[in-house]
Formats: C-alpha cells, structure tokens, sequence
C-alpha cells in the first residue's frame, strides 16, 4: 500500500529550487502553485495495510459507525516535521500546518486496493462559523463615536484567542494573564502582593466564579494540575492562588530546572488555557459594556425605522380569564427592527409575548398564540396548549347547553 501526506504551509514561500528528498523511508517533495510553495508531500510505498484506517458499520453491540486507524508512520512523520520546524522558525517566520495532515491510503494492486475501505483522512480544526447579530456591529459604530475604544482588553484577548485555536495553549494563558494583571494587578508583581489584589477586587471575583462555573472542558486534558484542581469545585480564592503560581511557572522559564516547561507540552496547559481564556473573555466583555448602552439600544431601532428595516409580527392569541367560563381573543402587533425573518427574530418576538402575556395577565390562562407576519401573512409561530384548549371548549359546550 501506498500512503500520501500533504503538509500545507500557510505562509507564501518562494524556493529558489526544489527536489524529491529522503525522509524516513519515504520520499519528500514541495508542491508548487504559482510559483508559491504551496504545501509539503510525503509519500511511503509497500506499507501494511493495517496501517489504512478501518470503517466498521453499527453492530449490535455498538449502534453507532466508527472510523479507526492504526497509522504509527503519521505520529513519527508529525513528530520529525514539527522538529524541522521548530529549528527553521529560530531563523524564519514560517509556518507548517502539521496538525492539519491530509493523508491517503492507495492499494498497489488491484486486491490491495478492494482490502481499503477508507481512501483518505483529514486531520485539524476547523474554525466555527461566528453567528452575529447586525445590532453588534451598529452598536459598535455608534459606541466608536464618543470615546477611546478598549484596545488593550481587545488586543490581548484576540491574542489569547488566535493562540488558544492554534494550540498554542501555553502562550493562550500568557496573553490572558498579562490583561489580569494589567487590569487587576495594581502594579504588584511579586505572588504574595498580586494574589492579595486579585482577590480584593471584588469584580475579578465574580469574573473568576462566573468562568469557573461555565468553562469549557479541554478535550484532552484530564491529568493536569489544572483539570484535577477544576474537578474538585474550587473556590475563587484557590483557582486565584493556582493562577498567579501557574504565572511563576510559565513567566519565569528556566531551561536548567528538572520540571522546566517546554514548548512542545503544549497539553499540560490546555485546561489552564480554557479558565483563563474565560477570565479574559469576561474581562474584556466589561470592557465592552458602553456598546450595550440604553440610549444605543434606542438609537439602533430609530435608524432601522429610519431605513425603512422594520417586520410587524402580528399575534392573534387567546386566552381565558379565571371564573370566566368563555374564552377571550385579542391581538398585539410587535415591531422589531429587519428586512427578512429569521430564527433569532422569530424566537425573540415568541418569547417577549409570552413575557409580556405574563406580566400583564398574570392570573390568565392561554390558549393559543398564532403569529403572521404583516403584509405578507407569512406564519412565524403556533402555539397551543392543548390542555387548556380541550378546557376551554368543553367550558363553551356547557355554556351553550
């Protein structure tokens, strides 16, 4: 069997020149495009074909399919390219993407390649889609107007965030540590002074609790000092401690010590990453409290009115009053500011009637809610309680008996 790596690069690179080089027991050479190198090929012929990564259907142990894969040759191909790298960018700003491995499996014979029932696998990340709400961006204009924008706040957490998607988990925490320190660390530098503000400040508190309470679980990381402390439910005062020690450690490297951080045990640090990624977040989010300003608010809907952006949702609802043994209809039309419906609009404008019904009827029971766009009579939501429906009409039944 034959097996294929491609490496992207994703800095242009020009090479004055080019040829097939030994790597292992493989043959490497650089793919061109444009006179770019676009990205590295390794390939590896009479290789075993347990090697191809197996797909087993859902059996009746397991009802869900499974691809796996025993490719030892990919972690020693990762491991000598990450080398490679590593001394290239002692002298060059380059970048390999070896995490983002394309690899295909080719039988070199007819029975070989029937034996493979997986041609190829993708290793990587790929990057989320960001749902945004248009209202963000106005706000953000509008809030641009009248002061200085929160540049290191943002700075420092885009940072944190670009190195936390590289896995880089290491300078993750750095970048977000420098912005706790900055904002809270009053000038202290030494642990027994910077712990003792830290756990002053009263709004770093909640930030710390709020991020201790929804962090996000690292994937692979269960046996760090960190993934251990977060699995005990720490208190504030002890993720706050473990913070500024963790700073001592990754600061203030020494290459002598026998427990000495390295860069390539980025894993160690990837729960450590994630809490302080949250912290950050959270920080930086304060900082962006002028874009969620009332006035602002006010100003977004008045403009899209302005601009001719705005949806009627019309609700025909009904609903029943307590020793009323007849039911009632009545209809309100709600204005939010759009050109076209969508998920968050419809979801927002259901879930503000149903607010405003409770508030105002308190003691009413509803029935049903219907909602129509206006002008278009485009449905946008039904709903029925059917308990109270089939209550409602026996009540009628009786009262015309």
């Amino acid at each position: 069997m034959k097996i294929r790596y491609t490496v992207p690069i994703n800095r242009k690179i020009i090479l004055d020149d080019s040829w097939e080089i030994p790597i292992q027991d493989g043959k490497l050479r650089v793919i061109e495009e444009d006179r770019y190198a676009k990205s590295l090929e390794i390939t590896f012929e009479n290789q075993p074909l347990d090697y191809a990564p197996q797909f087993r259907p859902p059996n009746t142990t397991n009802n869900m399919a499974m691809i796996t894969g025993h490719d030892n040759l990919l972690l020693s191909v990762k491991r000598q390219l990450r080398n490679a790298a590593i001394f290239l960018e002692c002298i060059h700003d380059i970048e390999l993407n070896i995490d983002e491995i394309d690899a295909k499996y080719e039988g070199e014979t007819p029975e070989e390649d029937a034996q493979i029932t997986v041609k190829g696998i993708s290793t990587g990340f790929k990057e989320s889609v960001l749902p945004l709400s248009f209202s963000m961006i106005t706000r953000a204009l509008m809030a641009a107007e009248g002061q200085d924008a929160p540049a290191l706040e943002s700075t420092l957490t885009r940072s944190a965030r670009k190195s936390l998607s590289s896995q880089e988990f290491i300078n993750s925490f750095r970048y977000s540590f420098l912005l706790i320190e900055a904002v809270y660390g009053e000038g202290q530098f030494k642990t027994a002074g910077l712990k003792a503000v830290l756990k002053k400040s009263q709004e770093f508190r909640d930030i710390v609790d709020f991020a201790i309470k929804d962090r996000i679980p690292a994937k692979d990381d269960r046996t760090s000092d960190t993934a251990i402390l977060l699995s005990k439910q720490p208190t504030v005062d002890v993720v706050i401690d473990h913070l500024v020690d963790k700073r001592g450690f990754y600061f203030h490297g020494n290459a002598k010590r026998k427990n000495a951080w390295r860069p390539d045990e980025q894993g160690a640090a990837e729960s450590l990453a994630f809490l302080a990624i949250g912290i950050s977040s959270g920080i930086s989010m304060r900082a962006a409290d002028p874009i969620f300003a009332p006035h602002l608010e006010k100003r977004h809907f008045e403009d899209a009115m302005h601009a001719g952006a705005r949806i009627v949702f019309e609700v025909r609802y009904k609903f029943r009053e307590p020793e009323e043994p007849f039911s009632r209809e009545q209809q309100v039309n709600i204005t939010v500011p759009g050109t076209k419906l969508t998920p968050q609009n419809s979801f927002a404008v259901a879930k503000y009637f149903l607010e405003q019904f409770e508030y105002n009827q308190p003691a009413s029971h509803l029935i049903r809610a219907e909602c129509t766009v206006q002008g278009t009579r485009q449905r946008v939501f039904d709903l029925t309680l059917h308990f109270l429906e089939n209550e409602a009409d026996n009540s009628a039944s009786r009262t015309s008996d």
